[in-house]
């Protein structure tokens, strides 16, 4: 019992930090997640620092430096859009195969559904959503719309949707 997955960040992505923290909950037992906060835009290479090579680089450091047991994707802003999703998704899943990947976002822009849906079939493991109730705006992306698009397909989640309305009913009410 107790906690045994540890997300580690830092807003800054600052390397000294992020050991630190890598170090500490990798003594502790725990599985380490590797989180590279997300700013700028990977689909547009004039943006400058931020680009792909600056976030591949950060994952080479987490996970053959730090020794991270997953990386993540952490967009705190909402900033991740669709496309830029697949190009950095893609290339972590090509250099970083046997290491999951998992992807959050908020969905203060609206286009949260589509950048997850992207991840998730560019090979992000795990992508983060929010209850229909719940999501959106400074949240998480819809459950329910996630699931839904990707229902049938290869990738579908397997949520009961007559399992899930009332849990949307119950927060739509507290």
């Amino acid at each position: 019992s107790g906690i045994d997955i540890f997300r580690v960040f830092d807003s800054l992505n600052y390397l000294d930090n992020l050991k630190l923290g890598v170090d500490a909950a990798g003594s502790a037992g725990g599985f380490v997640e590797g989180a590279m906060s997300y700013t700028g835009n990977v689909a547009d290479p004039t943006k400058g620092k931020y680009d792909l090579e600056y976030y591949m680089n950060l994952a080479d450091k987490l996970v053959n430096d730090m020794g991270v047991h997953s990386l993540a994707v952490k967009d705190m802003a909402g900033l991740l859009t669709p496309t830029a999703s697949k190009i950095l998704v893609s290339a972590l899943r090509e250099q970083h195969p046997n290491t999951p990947i998992h992807v959050h976002t908020h969905d203060t822009p609206g286009t949260g559904v589509a950048s997850m849906i992207a991840a998730a079939e560019a090979g992000a493991d795990v992508v983060d959503v929010a209850t229909d109730a719940m999501s959106g705006l400074t949240s998480q992306p819809s459950m329910g719309a996630v699931a839904s698009v990707l229902a049938g397909s290869e990738l579908d989640t397997g949520l009961d949707r007559k399992l899930v309305g009332p849990l949307n009913t119950y927060w739509e009410n507290v």
